[in-house]
This record gives structure tokens, C-alpha cells and sequence, in this order.
């Protein structure tokens, strides 16, 4: 990510440019997506939820004033949505698939390795989660993410190393 192209677009697109949004979105669609997606385990509704970060951001722009920490101020608006989501769909019933595979169809390769990930992923608390996922997925540094969570660098280290154990543990068993 080019933080620097980011910043001029951000402020060009502040300014009115509308077509500088492309630039800001094609920077920022994996981060916000897999931030949104960490805490959904829906990729429909990540997809739903990336449209409302971006119409939040939107309207939230003008009080943006933190220079080269849009991506972790982008990253905060996906995730507190993706989180009130979370929250109000929590109390949702859920289908089992398979006994109603005539309304959902088969389950594809993929969408198993999907389901994996997701097991895998349910063994790291919220914040160990997040940690991997813009530590591997989206190649953030550790000093971003600490940013993005607002904890302290030598904590994510932490946490994503004991993330490490988990899964390495997991993954024998």
C-alpha cells in the first residue's frame, strides 16, 4: 500500500475530486473486506457491510485529520460496523445446512476450506484474530496493526505469537 498516493487521494477527494475515490478504494478493499470478514464469517455480508464502511467514511471524511493513518482509521469504521453487525445478528437462529441441503445446494471444495479456516480461526480470541489476519492476510506490519488496535507494539507481538502457538497446536491435533 502506497501510503503516501493514499494521502494525496484522501485529500483530493476531500476537496470534492469525486473520482479519487477509486484510488482510495482500491487501496484500502482488501484491508477493509478481511477486517469486516474476521468478525462476520460471512463473505455476502462482509461484501454488504464494505459498502456502508465506505458511506460511513464518507460521511466521516471532513473530521478525518490524522495524515499517512487513513488505512487504520478505514480499518477502525470496518470494524466497529462489523462488530455492531456482529452483535445484532448474534441472536439470529441458524440453519443447519445439510438437513436443508434442497434449499442451499452442496457444499463446494472451497466453501470447506473456507469452514477450516474458520474453525482454525475460532480457536484465537477476537484480538488474536485480527492480529493474524492483518499480520498474513493483509502483510500489515506489527507496528500498523498496533495502531489500528490501539495497543502497544510489544502486546501484538505478543498476541501474535501465542496466536502461532494455538494454531500450530491445532493444527497437530
Amino acid at each position: 500500500m502506497n501510503h503516501k498516493k493514499l494521502e494525496v487521494a484522501v485529500q483530493k477527494f476531500k476537496q470534492g475530486n469525486e473520482a479519487y475515490f477509486d484510488i482510495i478504494y482500491e487501496e484500502t478493499k482488501t484491508k477493509v473486506y478481511y477486517t469486516i470478514l474476521a468478525i462476520v464469517k460471512d463473505q455476502s455480508l462482509a461484501e454488504d457491510l464494505m459498502q456502508e464502511t465506505y458511506l460511513k467514511m464518507i460521511e466521516s471524511l471532513p473530521k478525518y485529520k490524522r495524515k499517512n493513518q487513513f488505512p487504520a482509521w478505514i480499518g477502525t469504521i470496518a470494524r466497529n460496523i462489523a462488530i455492531n453487525t456482529f452483535n445484532k445478528r448474534k441472536r439470529e437462529q441458524l440453519v443447519d445446512g445439510e438437513e436443508h441441503e434442497y434449499l442451499f445446494g452442496s457444499v463446494t471444495e472451497s466453501q470447506e476450506d473456507h469452514y477450516y479456516l474458520e474453525k482454525l480461526l475460532d480457536i484465537l480470541n477476537e484480538d488474536e484474530k485480527q492480529v493474524v489476519i492483518r499480520h498474513v492476510i493483509l502483510e500489515e506490519k506489527h507496528k500498523d496493526i498496533a495502531i489500528a488496535l490501539d495497543k502497544p507494539l510489544g502486546t501484538i507481538t505478543w498476541m501474535y505469537q501465542n496466536a502461532l502457538k494455538k494454531l500450530r497446536k491445532a493444527g497437530d491435533g
